[in-house]
């Protein structure tokens, strides 16, 4: 027996920044309830607002929901892209994914173009699972046990 315990990885803490307030806090009780991290509801969606709210909690990863309604601009992809490469240039290792609403295939190119540019590392389209949920909660802790390694 040893006086000293294992001592288990950290848990990556996820900001969870959805279209709407409720949304937000529904989607960060779910992570919660499934587990393997800790999460943070960002109620704003200004760029500002979730860069400083990332940086201040050290999050490790950010979900980020898109809206594709007609005249909201201010949540599609490239608006997303760019919370992202704010966070990003806070904190060079937080992942970032986006929630994609589903019925909306001309936006397919414009994913897939972010992840190639690297300015996010995925998305889903559809409602989030809770797989693919645990997938990217996986790919995180990944990464973070890879920085502390020597």
């Amino acid at each position: 027996m040893s006086l000293f315990r294992r001592r288990e990885p950290p848990l990556p803490k996820a900001a969870v920044c959805f279209a709407l307030p409720f949304r937000t806090r529904r989607a960060a009780d779910w992570l919660r309830n499934l587990g393997g991290c800790r999460p943070i509801g960002v109620l704003s969606d200004d760029c500002g607002d979730v860069a400083w709210q990332c940086a201040a909690e050290q999050a490790d990863l950010l979900l980020l929901e898109t809206d594709f309604t007609e005249g909201v601009e201010d949540k599609d992809v490239s608006a997303r892209c760019d919370i992202a490469v704010e966070v990003r240039r806070k904190l060079p290792d937080c992942r970032v994914y986006l929630v994609c609403e589903d019925g909306h295939p001309e936006k397919l190119a414009a994913l897939e173009k972010a992840v190639e540019l690297k300015l996010i590392d995925g998305y889903c389209i559809g409602g989030l699972t809770a797989r693919q949920a645990e997938i990217w909660l996986a790919e995180t802790a990944r990464a973070m046990n890879e920085r502390t390694e020597p």
